[in-house]
């Protein structure tokens, strides 16, 4: 376990190093948003991350962080040993999470932020989602990443800044990576899509107890953008039958883990 631990440090120290060398960008000061939380636990008081990228240029995003993260502490001990799902608002969607896993035998536990960023997750992955002791992972972030223009080669390096953190605290624990889903066609997303999740793709294979879960494929149009009937009009959100696909391809790997033998 010590080797492994030192193995993992040293993962997180050579990509924290590949990086960037400045800090993430925050919400710009002076928006509505950073007038409403001057008194904000949940945000570093210097503004900076731990790695390089932009949080989250919503407006309402600050305000929006504190709302749910004051619901996370406030369920720390109710969640604590759950599968963990953890990413932005397409993860926080899921309304019927608990439901649609409920045959697993085991809890499950929604830790998505709207508006959510790689730079932010990794700042808030020890207490919202490493703290709660977890038994597995379900990871879904980056299309909030493209859309404040991190480059894919960006968010990668901050992908291994968090898969090793992860690793360093549980080296065992079985993770459902799961690829940036589709979405519209404008800004160049199909094009920076399919090379993030190349990029994911090949940090899965860097570890045997992760498994690479493709939620691009099932809803995906020919030319890479969203199917319209699996989305909400913005073509980023999913509506039920987008959750129903999600979910076909992602039970089947949580199942194979028999968690509720443990």
């Amino acid at each position: 376990m010590k080797k492994y631990l030192l193995s993992a440090l040293a993962l997180l120290f050579l990509a924290v190093s590949q990086t960037v060398s400045k800090p993430a960008t925050p919400v710009e000061t002076g928006t509505a948003a950073s007038k409403n939380v001057s008194a904000d636990p949940f945000w570093p008081a210097d503004g900076v991350f731990p790695v390089p990228g932009r949080t989250s240029s919503w407006t309402g995003f600050r305000a929006h962080n504190i709302e749910r993260r004051t619901q996370f502490a406030e369920r720390r001990a109710i969640d604590q040993q759950a599968i963990v799902f953890v990413g932005d608002s397409i993860t926080a969607g899921w309304k019927t999470l608990e439901k649609d896993f409920a045959g697993l035998g085991v809890k499950v536990a929604n830790r998505g932020i709207g508006g959510d960023t790689t730079p932010h997750l990794i700042y808030r992955l020890q207490e919202d989602v490493l703290s709660l002791h977890p038994r597995a992972l379900v990871i879904l972030i980056g299309t909030n990443d493209l859309g404040e223009h991190t480059s894919p080669e960006q968010i990668t390096a901050n992908l291994r800044v968090l898969h090793a953190l992860i690793r360093a605290s549980y080296p065992e624990i079985p993770i459902a990576w799961c690829l940036v889903m589709p979405r519209t066609g404008d800004d160049t997303y199909p094009e920076r899509i399919r090379d993030l999740n190349a990029r994911i793709a090949k940090l899965v294979e860097s570890d045997h107890r992760a498994t690479l879960c493709d939620t691009f494929t099932p809803l995906a149009q020919p030319d890479g953008t969203s199917i319209p009937e699996c989305y909400s009009p913005d073509r980023l959100h999913l509506n039920e039958t987008g959750y129903v696909r999600w979910r076909s391809v992602l039970h089947p790997v949580l199942s194979s883990w028999n968690l509720q033998a443990k």
